[in-house]
């Protein structure tokens, strides 16, 4: 009976264990703090692309390259590559100087996010505080397309411009990446696999009855085939 009990005891503490493993590995610890005279900017952005989520993941997976990104250049990089609390620097926009933090990394088949903060730097010509970004990669519609969403943190001494310049970069970055890849935006629904599958039963059923048609009006059945 005893043994039994610290058996069970056991697995329950293996078990929330497992559970706050888990949850730490998904946690992205981006609160960051503005310092004074400096302004908060929230900033998020969302895609959806005609292409399997693989295909934007191969591009981007790797934390130490960062030229799909608005042209960035990685020129220093600490740590070992996708493991929180390794750094890279470099420039964006030919002369910001940018130095990072990585904080969260999951890679799955079907999904990938990741998650760094920032130190203080200028980009055109905004003082940028700190800031922290998340980047999330989901594969859609069984597989066919990918959901892309982008939240940005940053601290600045001039909100409107820098949500501006921020937005601009992520719209032309991930669009250059879906170019990249051949992939197109995608407006609406997921494909309907069904209507794709009736649309060919149709077309071999008229193909069907047109050869019927023809046949009956080359043995004289049929004279005139608009009537």
């Amino acid at each position: 009976m005893l043994f039994a009990f610290r058996s069970r005891v056991l697995s329950v503490a293996l078990l929330c264990f497992s559970l706050s493993a888990h949850a730490a590995s998904h946690y992205t610890p981006n609160d960051i703090h503005c310092p004074p005279e400096s302004h908060p900017t929230f900033v998020h952005n969302s895609y959806t692309y005609n292409a399997p989520v693989h295909k934007f993941t191969n591009l981007t997976k790797s934390f130490f390259e960062l030229k799909w990104y608005a042209g960035a250049t990685v020129s220093n990089t600490t740590g070992t590559d996708n493991v929180p609390g390794a750094t890279r620097s470099g420039a964006i926009g030919g002369t910001a100087v940018f130095n990072e933090t990585l904080t969260m990394y999951s890679m799955h088949p079907d999904e990938f996010t990741f998650s760094f903060h920032g130190a203080p730097y200028v980009f055109g010509g905004q003082h940028i505080t700190a800031y922290a970004e998340t980047m999330r990669f989901e594969g859609i519609c069984s597989g066919k397309a990918t959901y892309i969403d982008v939240i940005s943190y940053l601290c600045s001494n001039d909100s409107i411009a820098v949500y501006d310049a921020t937005y601009t970069v992520h719209m032309v970055s991930f669009q250059g990446l879906a170019t990249s890849v051949g992939a197109t935006v995608m407006a609406g629904d997921c494909p309907c696999e069904s209507l794709v599958v009736f649309r060919d039963v149709e077309l071999m059923a008229y193909a069907a009855q047109k050869s019927q048609y023809v046949k009956a009006n080359q043995e004289g059945v049929l004279v005139n085939p608009a009537s």
